[in-house]
Formats: structure tokens, C-alpha cells, sequence
């Protein structure tokens, strides 16, 4: 049992199915979810965004350091879930770019990992994402049948 925001909860092996909502992983665990992730990254990821995370000019914006990145949970996994279009601005830069959808690509356990790589990579200090999490999503936004603008995503925030 360890303790976590306040309650104690059973820490289950490190299998992603396992982890629960509230418990704190283990090393073995961020390790491994950072290992896959980036493994994944690279294979479909790090084209557009680069092995170091800057980005490339007219293709894709940095995630290194980007408050996209960095901020609320449930707005990075709609970007990675359903893709985004239109201007959205990165570091101060404005960009006009075109994201395609990775929902039908990755399965939560993958998605999950992927964003944590990049939550973790490049000087990004940024909190694990949770499978669960990304199943939340997915199924709130199922019926989503297009890419995210940056208004959308906000107004989304805004609502929660």
C-alpha cells in the first residue's frame, strides 16, 4: 500500500492495465512507460516533430518546452487523439499546421505512453500520463469526427 493524495491504494505490478487512478507509480513503471513511449514517438511522432522535439519548420511546431505539452491533461490528449488544424501559437510563434489524428492508431496503453515521452523528454518536466486518462477521453469524444481548432479546445477547457 502507499499513500497518495490522501488515501491509500494498492500499487499494482507495473502493467499499464494495472496502474489505478491515485497511486503513484513506481520507477520500474515511469522507466518502462517512458522506454515505449519514446520507442513509439520515434516510429510515427518524431518525422514531424524531430528527435529533439524543436519541431520543423512548416510541418510541425516544437513540443520541447511548449505549454501545449505542459498544460492541462485533457486538452494534449484531444490534440493526440483527434489531431489539430488552423493557427495555434507554440512559444510565442504562431504556427498554421495540420495534425492528423493518432485514435485510431494507438491504443490507450501506447497514447498514454507516448504523451508521458514527451511530458519527460527535451527538459519538459511535466506530470505521467494515465491509460485511464486517455480512455476517458476517447470515449467522451468518440463520435468526434474532425480535427481540434484551438478555439474548440479552449471553449472544451473552459466547460470542465
Amino acid at each position: 500500500m502507499i499513500r497518495s493524495t490522501g488515501v491509500y491504494a494498492l500499487m499494482l505490478p507495473v502493467a499499464f492495465v494495472g496502474l489505478q487512478v491515485g497511486c503513484v507509480p513506481t520507477v520500474d513503471f515511469d522507466e518502462r512507460l517512458l522506454s515505449d513511449g519514446r520507442r513509439l514517438y520515434e516510429v510515427s511522432c518524431g518525422a514531424c516533430h524531430q528527435s529533439d522535439g524543436g519541431g520543423k519548420k512548416g510541418v510541425a511546431s516544437p513540443l520541447a518546452g511548449s505549454e501545449w505539452v505542459l498544460g492541462a491533461d485533457p486538452v494534449l490528449i484531444r490534440i493526440a487523439l483527434d489531431g489539430i488544424r488552423g493557427p495555434i501559437e507554440v512559444k510565442g510563434v504562431r504556427y498554421q499546421l495540420e495534425m492528423p489524428a493518432m485514435r485510431h492508431i494507438y491504443d490507450d496503453e501506447q497514447m498514454a505512453a507516448i504523451l508521458t515521452y514527451v511530458r519527460r523528454a527535451w527538459g519538459n518536466r511535466g506530470a505521467i500520463v494515465l491509460p485511464g486518462a486517455v480512455r476517458e477521453i476517447r470515449a467522451d469524444t468518440a463520435d468526434r469526427g474532425d480535427s481540434w481548432t484551438v478555439p474548440e479546445l479552449l471553449a472544451r477547457e473552459s466547460d470542465s
